[in-house]
């Protein structure tokens, strides 16, 4: 693979030395231009890639010295070096220059083996400094992610406890790192280098760790806190800081240091009217102080059972205003800056597309695609045709013009000379393929003048998947052109067979080898018996059966809930879904096949790449297209909850969970008799919205039917889940329906608590619901096995 060229960004108001640098350089470098300081840190701005600043002193509107300012002061300069090419010779210059951080000076006139020479120095001394700060990155990485998972499952069992929203951590280490490199690029008041920014948004995990130790009902009590209770919870600081002071090797673990000031001090106020030590000003860490706004600010815009949720817009101004205590002006500038980005990033977490419902989606946003990539045969005729397997070429640069194979032209009834081949209907020298091909191209030199694009081109009638290889030709430093060919990728016939999404019929020895061909397109290949759910490979002359359950690949525990394979089998034909594995997506095709008569079928496993999976419009596009047909599909109107329509589809399959609660809006009727049917809709309502404001983001709520309601929890213990049984029934009783303020709401609860299938549950649960009916008892719990 041709190595890449360095990418060099020329800054000078005078077009006549951008020209003799870019004549100069042109041929060892890709270059761009910039003919004033403000168009140039534009351009660092947008592009990443770029190697090296070449930038003149005496420009309009910015000077060199202020481009330097501004790249200092947004960090730039600690990894894209700058050096001055100026007339400006004297030593005064040259001090203010380096001071600034320009990495070398070089005078007007100059030689062009000095720029040169100078120029690869720096970029060498750059590419060693990268290398070594990638090293020192991935080892500080290391440590983190080793730490990274405990920590999270800690704050998580935090939130928990205390009725927050499942993403509150998330929002949390979001913000606090937005907020620390931002300030960063405004003032050096605080040396954070990217290693304790890292640290520091992985710690503020742990922010309210002390509150395990805090009494659930003082935690989750709807109502205003008294001063005693008040006092108690603002113990969780202490508490925190001093459990993680006892962790062995504190003192050697960056890490648990910053965590303790967090814990600790999250709290204080720039004032000193905070707590629990009444610290002023900077005498609080600034990771606790950047902490401290990140925790106020999530705790503004989220919903809690005790209070609503306030807009973006006034949480922004609550803590700009000091409604929320006074904090840092610094980072109150910080806050302000990002506030747009902000508000984007934490919406964009947010949109948590359900497992299930992706796997729903397959046939719609992906197979499409994923077809389309992957070309048919469509009419008989071009099957009984022999079509070239190899076509060479050669480009001509100065009379554009394309000398095909005589033997190729022939087959496919061409010309053996094309002039203008990008204007010609025939050519895969179509437009988009030049240009990618010349991109390409621009890489090559004369010791790697090689190009292997893969491209999906129509070659005489047929259009499909074809290897262009290339090689550049050169006549001294002068480009002439290339020479190349065409090659046939023979995977298609494969991929036909597959498309066609017939009833596959096959001895052994078909198989095996059917098998062996598909290996080299699919990451997995496999036979699948879906009712023993068990995976076989064809070796030794027998389908073997692998040890172990199919669904360990997808690292889980228990059969998949939308079995793909499962699907195949019915249609006796094809299914398709995608699979999520930590950071992968996998694009699964499912295909019923007959071996020697006896069923099975056919799993190919593909690790998707983004462009090809998630199309043109990548991957941000492909999950909202995924939450607008959660929102459509599985979502009740009225309640914003999953509709009975999920439950019928994915969550009556599931097979262990930890708990079921079957809950009813008591006198339903009676209202919609004396208020009307839109005071109904509005009590249903009222208490769907009281009932998702106590409960986590993993646990799933459903609108069972009119004013019947089913929380399913799928990892819960019974004593928490006793408390949220109970915290969801005062919730409830404290909501107000908008306009009919003499409403009074309340609802009955049956819960099972105990590992079961979820049909099982939910008819112990119905059962107790209607048992707390009869006794006049606002919530009925018991175990699976006290329940007949």
């Amino acid at each position: 693979m041709p190595k890449r060229k360095a990418k060099i960004l020329i800054v000078d108001d005078a077009q006549i030395n951008r020209i003799i640098l870019c004549e100069l350089l042109r041929n060892q470098y890709q270059i761009l231009e910039a003919e004033d300081g403000k168009k140039a840190l534009e351009m660092i701005k947008e592009d990443k890639s770029i190697d090296l600043v070449l930038l003149d002193i005496v420009m309009p509107n910015m000077d060199g010295y202020q481009v330097l300012e501004k790249m200092k002061e947004q960090r730039y300069l600690e990894y894209l070096p700058v050096i001055i090419i100026s007339s400006e010779g004297d030593s005064t210059s040259m001090e203010k220059a380096y001071e600034l951080g320009a990495t070398d000076y070089i005078r007007r006139p100059f030689e062009s083996y000095i720029i040169d020479r100078r120029i690869k120095n720096t970029l060498m001394l750059y590419e060693k400094q990268k290398k070594l700060v990638h090293l020192v990155e991935q080892q500080i990485q290391k440590r983190v992610n080793n730490n990274t998972t405990l920590i999270n499952v800690l704050g998580h069992i935090v939130e928990f406890r205390n009725g927050e929203s499942g993403l509150h951590i998330q929002h949390i280490q979001t913000i606090t790192k937005m907020l620390l490199l931002q300030m960063g690029k405004k003032s050096h008041e605080y040396k954070l280098s990217d290693a304790d920014i890292l640290l520091i948004s992985t710690a503020s995990s742990l922010h309210d760790i002390g509150k395990i130790s805090i009494d659930e009902k003082i935690l989750n009590k709807p109502g205003r806190l008294t001063k005693d209770e008040f006092e108690i919870v603002k113990q969780h600081s202490l508490i925190g800081a001093e459990m993680l002071k006892t962790v062995p090797n504190y003192n050697n673990n960056d890490l648990l240091e910053y965590a303790y000031q967090i814990c600790r001090w999250h709290h204080e106020r720039y004032d000193g009217h905070g707590y629990p030590d009444g610290l002023v000003g900077d005498q609080i860490p600034i990771s606790a102080q950047v902490v401290s706004i990140a925790d106020v600010y999530d705790a503004l815009t989220s919903e809690r059972c005790y209070k609503k949720a306030y807009s973006h817009g006034q949480a922004m101004k609550m803590i700009i205003d000091g409604q929320c205590g006074v904090f840092n002006p610094l980072l109150l500038e910080c806050l302000y800056d990002i506030s747009e980005e902000m508000k984007a990033s934490l919406f964009e977490n947010e949109n948590y597309a359900d497992q299930a419902v992706v796997s729903k989606m397959t046939d719609e946003l992906v197979i499409k695609q994923f077809r389309s990539e992957m070309p048919k045969e469509k009419n008989n005729e071009s099957q009984n045709r022999k079509f070239f397997q190899e076509m060479t070429f050669e480009y001509d640069a100065f009379k554009d013009a394309v000398y095909i194979s005589s033997q190729a032209a022939k087959d496919l009834g061409i010309d053996e000379i094309i002039y203008h081949p990008k204007n010609h209907e025939f050519s895969f020298f179509n437009k988009s393929t030049i240009k990618l091909l010349k991109d390409k191209l621009k890489e090559t030199t004369h010791l790697n003048p090689e190009v292997d694009l893969k491209i999906y081109a129509q070659v005489g009638k047929q259009k499909q998947w074809y290897h262009l290889q290339a090689s550049t030709r050169w006549n001294g430093s002068v480009y002439k052109g290339f020479v190349g060919k065409l090659v046939k990728d023979n995977n298609i016939q494969v991929i036909h067979n597959i498309q066609e999404n017939i009833s596959l019929k096959y001895t052994y020895t078909e198989i095996k080898d059917f098998i062996e061909s598909l290996k080299d397109i699919f990451t997995v290949v496999r036979l699948i018996d879906f009712q023993k759910h068990q995976s076989a490979k064809a070796e030794n002359d027998q389908i073997e059966i692998i040890e172990g359950n199919c669904y360990d690949y997808w690292k889980r525990k228990d059969v998949c809930v939308n079995c793909i394979s499962k699907q195949a089998y019915i249609k006796k034909g094809q299914a398709f879904k995608l699979e999520f594995v930590d950071y992968d997506i996998y694009a699964i095709i499912a295909q019923y096949v007959e071996v020697d008569e006896r069923p099975w079928v056919l799993e190919l496993v593909y690790k998707t790449k983004e462009d090809i999976i998630l199309g043109a419009h990548g991957k941000t596009r492909f999950l909202e297209n995924i939450v607008t047909y959660n929102k459509e599909y599985y979502t009740d109107v009225l309640t914003n909850a999953y509709s009975r329509r999920y439950y019928e589809e994915y969550v009556q399959y599931i097979n262990d969970v930890s708990a079921v609660a079957m809950i009813d809006a008591d006198n339903f009727k009676a209202i919609n008799d004396q208020y009307g049917h839109n005071a109904g809709d509005q009590a249903i309502k009222a208490v769907s919205k009281a009932i998702q404001s106590c409960i986590r983001s993993d646990d799933i709520f459903i609108r069972y039917g009119g004013d019947e309601f089913l929380l399913v929890f799928q990892d819960i213990h019974y004593n928490t889940f006793t408390t949220r049984l109970y915290q969801i029934s005062e919730c409830v009783k404290q909501t107000k329906v908008d306009d009919y303020e003499d409403l009074s709401l309340s609802i009955t609860v049956g819960g099972i608590y105990g590992n079961s299938k979820v049909n099982d549950a939910i008819k112990k649960a119905d059962k107790l619901m209607y048992e707390g009916k009869k006794s006049k008892r606002s919530i009925v719990v018991k175990k699976t096995s006290e329940v007949d």
